[in-house]
C-alpha cells in the first residue's frame, strides 16, 4: 500500500498522516482522472477514423464518429416503466411467498435447546 501511495505522488509523511478513507478517495480520484483521459484518447481515435473515412463515403451520407463505434460509457440505460398493475401483481406474489414461508412448520429439523 505504501508503494501505491508513493505512486500517487505522496511523501512518506503525507501518506502516514492520511486516514484510510482519505487515501482511498485520493486513489479513486486518480483512477477517475486516468479513465477520463483514456476515454478522451479513444474518442480522438474514433474521430480521426471518421475524418479518414469521410472522403470514401457517398456524398449524400455524412459519417459521424458514433456511426463507427459506440463506446460502453455512451450507451444509455433504458429503464422500463412498470405499470401500476404490474407492480401490484409483483407485490401480491411477494406477499404470497412471504406467507408461505412463515406458515411452514420446522419440517423435522432439530433445534437447539
Amino acid at each position: 500500500m505504501e508503494a501505491s501511495a508513493y505512486g500517487l505522488g505522496l511523501l512518506p509523511e503525507e501518506f502516514w498522516n492520511l486516514t484510510f478513507h482519505e487515501f482511498f478517495l485520493i486513489q479513486r480520484g486518480r483512477n477517475e482522472v486516468r479513465e477520463m483521459k483514456e476515454r478522451f484518447e479513444w474518442e480522438r481515435v474514433r474521430w480521426l477514423g471518421c475524418v479518414f473515412l469521410q472522403p470514401h463515403t457517398k456524398k449524400s451520407k455524412k459519417l459521424s464518429p458514433k456511426d463507427l463505434i459506440e463506446f460502453e460509457w455512451e450507451k444509455k440505460e433504458y429503464k422500463t416503466k412498470d405499470t401500476l398493475e404490474e407492480r401490484r401483481k409483483r407485490a401480491e406474489y411477494a406477499i404470497k411467498l412471504y406467507k408461505q414461508l412463515n406458515t411452514k412448520e420446522d419440517g423435522g429439523k432439530k433445534t437447539l435447546g
